[in-house]
Parts: C-alpha cells; sequence; structure tokens
C-alpha cells in the first residue's frame, strides 16, 4: 500500500494472476483513487508495472483509464490510476441468458464496441499494439463511459522488428479464448495491428453468440484451438437464432487465421461496424439465379425485398389474360413492400433478369429498424395501405 499518512485504503476492486487493484482516499487531493500494485510473491513484475504505466501514459484518450502517477517503494512499485465505476463487458453480455444477435440490445453493444475502437485506433496511432482485448478488460461507467483496460501485455510498435526480431523477444501473452493464432504460436514478429482487429473480432463473436472464439474447457485447450485457428460461424453456433448475415461476416473476417485476409486496420472494421448499424445491416441476404421466379401474383405475402445486385422485371396478370410488365427493379430498390405491411396476397410476380442478390426482410426485421421511431413506423403503414387501396381501384377490384 501506499504511504497510510496520504492514502486511506478503502478495500479491493479487483485482482489477476500477477496484480492486484484497491480503491484508496488521497488525502491530499481529496479524490479515490484505484491503486494497482503487483501481488506479493509475484517476481519480476514490477518492471513490467512500471511498463504499463509509460505505455498507458501516452495514451492520453477518453476511452483510456488515465495513469495519475507510479509510486516507487522498495516493497513494490504502485500506478495510481482513475477509479472506474462500472461494470465490465463480460458482465453486460452475460446478465442474459441468450446471445442479444438482434435488437436494441445489441445496438447498444456495438455502440460500447466503436468506443473501444476508438481507443484501440488511437493506441495504433501511437505505436501500442493492446494484444489482450476481450470483455473483461472493457469497462463500461455508470454514465455510459467506456473504457479498454489492462495494457500490461501491450507492444510498442519499435519492439517489433519484422525483418529481424531479437533472440530474446518477449513470449506474447493473451488470453487463450480471444488469442489470434500468430499469439498463440509464440510468432513475436507477427504481431501488429490487426492482431488487436483480431482481438475487436472476438468481441463482435461473442455477441453473437455469448462464446469466445476459442472457447474450452481449459486453457491449454483453448490455447490449442487459438494455435489452429480455424472458428465455427456465428450462424452454426447459435442455429436457432437469427443472425444477422453482415455482421457474422464482419466478425469472421476479422477473425481470419491469416492476418493478411483480415480488416487492414482498425478503422476499416470500425467502418463496415458503423454501416452496418446504418444500412440495414439486420437483413439476411438472398441470391437468385437469371430467369429466377421470386414472387408470385397471388400467393401471400410475407416478406421483401431491397435488390443489392442485379434487375428484376415486376409483371401482372391483365383483365384479359395477358402480362403487362410494371417496371424494372435494380439495386437500392424494393419489391414485396405491400404485403410486408398490409398482409395482402401478391399483386404482381417478379422475375430475376439477371443475377440478383437481394436483403429480405421480414416483418421482425422491419419492426428492429423501425422500433426507435414510432410516427416513422405508422407513416410507412399508412403510406403502403394508401398504395394498395389505389392499386385496387385502379385494376377493379
Amino acid at each position: 500500500m501506499p504511504d497510510s499518512r496520504r492514502f486511506e485504503d478503502r478495500g479491493e476492486l479487483g485482482r489477476g494472476g500477477m496484480s492486484i487493484v484497491r480503491r484508496v482516499f488521497d488525502r491530499e487531493i481529496g479524490r479515490e483513487v484505484a491503486v494497482k500494485s503487483v501481488v506479493p510473491g509475484a517476481d519480476g513484475v514490477t518492471d513490467e508495472l512500471i511498463a504499463e504505466a509509460r505505455t498507458v501514459g501516452r495514451l492520453e484518450h477518453p476511452n483510456v483509464v488515465p495513469v495519475y502517477d507510479v509510486l516507487r517503494d522498495p516493497a513494490g512499485d504502485q500506478m495510481i490510476m482513475r477509479v472506474v465505476e462500472g461494470r465490465t463487458l463480460a458482465t453486460l453480455l452475460h446478465e442474459e441468458a441468450e446471445a442479444p444477435v438482434l435488437g436494441l440490445r445489441l445496438e447498444q453493444l456495438l455502440q460500447i464496441f466503436l468506443k473501444v475502437c476508438d481507443a484501440v485506433g488511437f493506441a495504433h496511432s501511437r505505436g501500442v499494439i493492446h494484444c489482450d482485448i476481450n470483455p473483461r478488460n472493457v469497462m463500461v461507467g455508470t454514465h455510459g463511459q467506456v473504457y479498454l483496460m489492462d495494457w500490461g501485455l501491450a507492444v510498442v510498435r519499435s519492439t517489433v522488428d519484422h525483418e529481424h526480431p531479437p533472440e530474446d523477444a518477449p513470449s506474447v501473452g493473451g488470453t487463450p479464448a480471444y488469442m489470434a493464432p500468430e499469439q498463440a504460436r509464440g510468432r513475436f514478429a507477427d504481431i501488429d495491428e490487426r492482431t488487436d482487429v483480431y482481438g475487436l473480432g472476438a468481441l463482435l463473436y461473442e455477441f453473437l453468440t455469448l462464446r469466445a472464439p476459442h472457447a474450452a474447457a481449459t486453457a491449454r485447450e483453448a490455447l490449442a484451438s487459438a494455435w489452429r485457428g480455424s472458428v465455427r460461424a456465428p450462424e452454426d453456433v447459435v442455429p436457432d437464432r437469427m443472425v444477422p448475415a453482415a455482421l457474422s461476416a464482419i466478425a469472421m473476417r476479422a477473425l481470419a487465421v491469416e492476418a493478411t485476409d483480415r480488416h487492414p486496420s482498425v478503422v476499416a472494421l470500425r467502418t463496415e461496424v458503423e454501416e452496418f448499424l446504418r444500412a440495414g445491416g439486420w437483413f439476411a441476404a438472398a441470391s437468385f439465379p437469371a430467369g429466377a421466379r421470386i414472387l408470385h401474383e397471388g400467393d401471400p405475402s410475407d416478406v421483401a425485398y431491397i435488390v443489392t445486385k442485379g434487375r428484376c422485371e415486376v409483371s401482372r396478370t391483365t383483365a384479359s389474360g395477358g402480362r403487362t410488365r410494371l417496371r424494372i427493379v435494380g439495386p437500392g430498390e424494393i419489391f414485396g413492400e405491400v404485403g410486408l405491411v398490409t398482409a395482402t396476397p401478391r399483386l404482381a410476380d417478379v422475375h430475376a433478369l439477371t443475377d440478383v442478390t437481394a436483403l429480405v426482410v421480414t416483418p421482425a426485421a422491419l419492426e428492429r429498424e423501425l422500433s426507435r421511431s414510432g410516427w416513422v413506423r405508422a407513416f410507412i403503414a399508412a403510406a403502403v395501405a394508401r398504395f394498395a387501396e389505389l392499386d385496387l381501384a385502379q385494376r377493379g377490384d
């Protein structure tokens, strides 16, 4: 403990295998601080504690807990930090029994994720690679603050020589269930920003499955899984849940075995997740070959489609029994929307003129997209209903 004349011990905040964090009141300044020190008997760790303090000291960012001071003491050095009131991301994530693959809860987690990306991206701009991103190392404060914690295993870029790694290169640490393959294989010279991309992908993966990518009964088994690098797709892990296809694809790219197959930077990964949040990422995708009949006139309607690639023809039967083309639908356009809102039978056929890829909009998915704005939902429902009424009137039905 620091000098008791200045500091008043107020209990333990947490501990790991090598360190302990205590809540302490600083009488000189009149505030509570967190004091991190080495667990008694953990030889050789004090230098790592000081190295961590110096690493975090160069990362002045809203999503990195600031270090106030380092106290040198023959009995053991201490690092003085801000106290964070809140819970870990692991606690938030597992407070419910099912994976938050849909809805507002997943969106809230993704907003936390974006802030973690901000911290990691800033660290990379300062030449620091975290190397131990996992839900237990993310703290969410009582007022929405997000902090990426525990930089004790961070690698400073200047120590990584990809061409001529030193013979005495430090061992590569981390949490086995979340490790990138290059970490599990002990390839220190291969550590770079894409190692943290893997860790961020592991967060997304656990959002979708409530499992770490290399979850196993023992640390040895988890390490072996990380060494192999193969990860089951989220939709295979939770087959009974409707996993957002776009977010699953983002996570699996970040978790690629080879670093060259991952997102090239945290900024690129963050951008994809932002686009998912903005652009209908909740929707599954479907493909149809040229000539396929996608919708059948008169059939029950339960989905609509947003074309992302290709062209379709919308047509229907005339009063004389012939066919009339209504319109051509291309990328960014929608078909099947009337039945989605009104539950009326299909008003037309839709055929694929070319190979077509489209997002599948179900009532549940549409409800998720509109859940944050009730007036928009009402407006869309009323507009589509009026269109259906007009269409029926024009056909003389």
